[in-house]
Formats: structure tokens, sequence, C-alpha cells
């Protein structure tokens, strides 16, 4: 019972724009190997999204290796393992298949792959939602989501639990006996589309003009414990400095907007995208310094 977990993120929405890649093996039940390394994205470009939301920049991929340099590495790490991933006839493959046709690589370059989406839908239809973090969530798995080794770990963990409670023989039998669909890399005829490149690494100054000013939508007069919060607009250092301030008080961290979120804290400018969101669903939004100032508040309160 050996096999491989893999996924993968892009530098923008483009199909086959890899920025990262994220491996593990699993044997008998025991991660083996692993791997997680950057890749120099050949529209070199962040999308808002990856901007304020990855825990690198775009100038620390642009020192990376190119796609087959860094797959050539996978390939020796799985050496011919089958490979899951979550969704991934939709999505890796379809990235796959993309960069191996811009770089010219053929079927050789490609292993069979799983999904194990595919395999949490048929194993527990019970479940609300089969994504990774929602899976991970319900089996109290640690999960780092968009860390690609972490994602690939939990994908690996999924088989192994699916395994462990169907009582099966090997891998040849466990995908005989659940039916478990066999993709492959597709094949692309076009190459990735670059209208430019940057002839230097790109700052956050850069993107500045595709930011928007905001304006308070809502009061928020004081913090409570549970409260979820969300940051945007922040250098990932400071990112982090105050999503650990607010944690350590009791305040939940999310990633992203949607129902529940309590309060945004923004830097001077943050995303047009999370911005039009806390218009149109009245999220208060608050800066850093009122944001320190209400998790003193905070502190006092629980003191007295």
């Amino acid at each position: 019972m050996k096999f491989a977990a893999l996924d993968l993120e892009c530098a923008t929405s483009e199909v086959g724009n890899i920025c990262e890649v994220g491996v593990v093996v699993f044997e008998n039940g025991a991660e083996v190997n692993r791997m997680r390394s950057l890749v120099r994205p050949e529209i070199e470009e962040f999308g808002d999204w990856q901007r304020w939301n990855f825990d690198y920049s775009l100038k620390d991929t642009l020192k990376a290796n190119r796609f087959p340099v860094v797959w050539s590495q996978v390939m020796e790490l799985i050496q011919g393992l089958p490979v899951v991933a979550h969704n991934a006839g939709m999505v890796e493959c379809k990235h796959l298949a993309r960069a191996f046709s811009h770089h010219a690589m053929h079927d050789e370059h490609s292993p069979s792959f799983f999904c194990t989406l595919e395999l949490a839908r048929n194993q527990w239809p019970d479940l609300a939602k089969h994504g990774v973090k929602h899976v991970a969530r319900h089996f109290g798995w640690n999960l780092d989501h968009h860390n690609p080794e972490s994602d690939a770990r939990i994908c690996a963990q999924i088989v192994q639990k699916v395994y462990e409670e169907r009582k099966v023989e090997g891998w040849d039998r466990l995908v005989d006996e659940l039916h478990w669909t066999e993709h492959h890399v597709p094949q692309f005829q076009s190459r990735l589309t670059i209208t430019s490149k940057s002839k230097v690494p790109r700052s956050r100054a850069d993107y500045i003009q595709e930011l928007v000013s905001w304006k308070p939508t809502a009061e928020l007069d004081e913090l409570q414990v549970g409260n979820q919060f969300v940051l945007s607009g922040f250098e990932q250092s400071k990112k982090v400095k105050l999503r650990s301030l607010g944690v350590k008080q009791g305040l939940i961290n999310r990633r992203f907007i949607k129902q529940g979120i309590d309060f945004l804290v923004a830097d001077e400018k943050m995303g047009s995208s999370k911005y039009a969101k806390c218009v149109q669903s009245k999220i208060p939004i608050i800066s850093e310094q009122q944001f320190i100032e209400l998790i003193q508040q905070l502190q006092s309160n629980k003191s007295s």
C-alpha cells in the first residue's frame, strides 16, 4: 500500500501558471517522504488572492526553478506511484496539462491520478462538505490550508482512513472495490499566454492602483471572545503579528469574508473585492490602531 499525494498552487487565475508544488508519499500507513517547492511562474504576476494569502511573495517565486526542473524532482520522489489529489480531474490534471504543453513535455512525465474528493464523497456521504479543510476539521487533522504539502498530506490521510475503514488489502483492491476513477493528464494544444513579464521583482507598491481606499461601513464598539475577523492589505509579517494578537484573546481569524464574520481589520488600502463584500454585508472595517485599542479593552474587561 504505497502511493503519493500532490497539491498545486498557482500565481494567477490562468490554468497552468503553477507557483508551488507539495507532495507526500505514504507507505503502509506512514508518511515516508515529502516535498514542498516554489516554482517560478511563467506569467510573472500574483493575483489579489495570492498576494494577500500566501506566506511568500512574488519576489520569492522569481528566485525559484522553473516547472520542468521542479517536476523532475517530483517524478524522482513518486517513482511511478499512483498519485492522489483533491478534485484531481478538474484541477491538478488541467494545470499540469497546460504546464506540460507550455514546456513541450510528453506523456512519460505524467503519473496516474485518483481523486480524493470523489473518495471522500463516496465514503462519507453524510458530511455536509467534502473539501480538504472540511474533512480535516471533521477528523481533527492538522491543516495549514494552501500550504500544498499540508493539503497533500490531508489527501493522503483521506486515502489511509478509507483504506482502514474498508479493511481491504492493497492499493489495487481499494481501487477495484470502490470503482475509483483513474484520471490522466489531458493534451493541451496551446501554451500559456504571456502578455507581459516583469523585468524586476514587483513589490506591493506596484499593485497599489489595484486597491481601493476604504471608508467605515458599520460601527464596532467592542470585541467579544469568539468574534471572527479577517485581515486585509497587510504585509505578511504584520498580518502574522495581528493574527496572533487576536487569537490570543479568544478571537477567530478567517482568511475569507463569509457568513459569520464580525469585522475586518484593514491596512491603509485594502483589496477591492473584500471592501465590496464588507459594504454589501455591512461588516465593520477597522484600522490596525483601532484593533489594538479594542484588544486592550477586551483584555481589561477580562481582568475586571
